[in-house]
């Protein structure tokens, strides 16, 4: 359902990932420490949300098995004009499950669109436990996305997410650098050609500063020199994707 890539800026959308062990276990942290969040009895929405059938959905069955369905038009309305913070939290660690598997399309159920979602809900003034938490799902998540195939994940949202929520991002970028499968090369190949995307718009760039590193990383020239590495191995039916990505890359010198 999901073929293109880079919620972030070029309007596409992750792609479906099984959670690996690493994965798994930063989400089981987050149902953990979010626990202390109870499940709402009500939600303040104006009545065209329609708050009571919401609260229906959101509570008809246990956290971990809502489906996208059931949370997904919550998860685009949560605190702007759906319920508070606390309610937010609450459903947050199924929400960041859902990113990671990758399976629903709604507004607010992607990896930066969820980092900007908690920044709005005061992130910056949880508790340690929380931010933690949530950082740790990000870097779980980007960090197997990167050995994953194209169809199957991106870790440039989940890189992203960080970025927007203030982490450092290093240790990722040059894990992503010295990984040497085909898959994280293409990655790093649809990662520059979104860069490139995003340039070619224009404007002035009001992005975090971290996010800004990321940015100016992907226009670098360790990026461009292990597309060049690349290109010597890439198989033939993959070798237009790493060339296209090279000439973009030129063009940021």
């Amino acid at each position: 359902m999901r073929r293109q890539l880079f919620v972030s800026r070029s309007g596409a959308t992750t792609l479906a990932m099984t959670p690996g062990p690493q994965l798994q276990a930063a989400l089981d942290t987050a149902y953990e420490v979010f626990a202390r969040h109870g499940r709402p009895t009500a939600l303040d929405a104006p009545p065209h949300r329609r708050p009571e059938v919401l609260l229906a959905n959101l509570t008809a069955t246990p956290l971990r098995e809502l489906s996208c369905e059931a949370v997904g038009p919550y998860a685009g309305w949560a605190m702007t004009t759906v319920g508070d913070s606390g309610n937010y939290r609450h459903f947050l660690p199924r929400l960041l499950e859902l990113a990671a598997q990758g399976d629903c399309a709604h507004m607010g159920t992607d990896p930066d669109q969820l980092a900007r979602k908690v920044l709005y809900g005061g992130f910056r003034t949880w508790p340690a436990n929380e931010r933690d938490a949530i950082v740790a799902v990000f870097e779980a998540a980007a960090r197997q996305a990167i050995g994953e195939s194209l169809d199957q994940a991106t870790p440039e949202p989940w890189l992203t997410g960080l970025a927007e929520m203030g982490a450092s991002v290093s240790s990722l970028l040059q894990a992503w650098l010295a990984a040497d499968s085909l898959d994280a090369g293409l990655h790093l190949v649809e990662a520059v050609r979104s860069e490139a995307h995003a340039s070619r718009r224009g404007g002035e760039d009001q992005s975090a500063p971290e996010v800004q590193a990321l940015r100016l990383w992907l226009r670098g020239s360790a990026v461009r020199e292990r597309l060049e590495a690349l290109l010597l191995k890439a198989p033939e039916d993959e070798i237009w994707r790493v060339e296209a990505a090279l000439i973009e890359s030129a063009a940021f010198v």
